[in-house]
């Protein structure tokens, strides 16, 4: 992402710009203002908005493709990002420890392009054994959901994902 984008305090303008922003990407994001809840078309997933934890709302471009994306600056310091892919956010490393690479805003395409590599890689190879590759993508795929819990996803599809994949990782070590 670029450099902090300018904020916006002002509620009423801070709506202004979240239905503006997700009305011009109607093949990302959907705004239910009533809820307000967010939809991130791809993964059919919501977030709730809640306007009393937002501390300001931000809109900015991207760095390397010059792409506009919208920031919602949470209280508790976490930003959910509204860009052409959907809804992005921040994975959280608590669980993993520091991973190298890993990138400073994810989505749920990170999660089903990685988890689908990490699929392919065990089941469509089953005489492989498991390599440090293998457990790289895996963490990424851990860091990634325990990011989007940490802003209010319900990662509970991805959670049983990781815990068909994590069971085939250890079946495959102990061989």
């Amino acid at each position: 992402m670029s450099g902090a984008p300018e904020i916006v305090r002002d509620r009423a303008a801070q709506r202004a710009l979240l239905e503006r922003f997700a009305r011009e990407r109607p093949a990302a994001i959907l705004l239910d203002p009533a809820g307000p809840t967010l939809l991130d078309v791809f993964s059919g997933k919501t977030l709730p908005i809640d306007w009393s934890h937002l501390e300001g709302v931000g809109e900015a471009r991207n760095r390397d493709t010059g792409a506009p994306y919208l920031a919602l600056l949470r209280d508790d310091g976490r930003q959910v990002i509204l860009a052409d892919v959907g809804i992005a956010f921040e994975p959280v490393v608590a669980g993993t420890g520091p991973l190298p690479g890993l990138p400073t805003v994810v989505c749920f395409r990170d999660f089903a392009a990685t988890a689908g590599r990490i699929e392919h890689l065990l089941v469509d190879h089953p005489g492989e054994p498991v390599t440090r590759d293998h457990l790289d993508l895996f963490l990424f795929l851990v860091a990634l959901v325990d990011g989007a819990r940490a802003v209010g996803f319900d990662v509970s599809v991805e959670e049983r994902r990781l815990e068909r994949i994590l069971g085939e990782i250890e079946a495959r070590s102990s061989d």
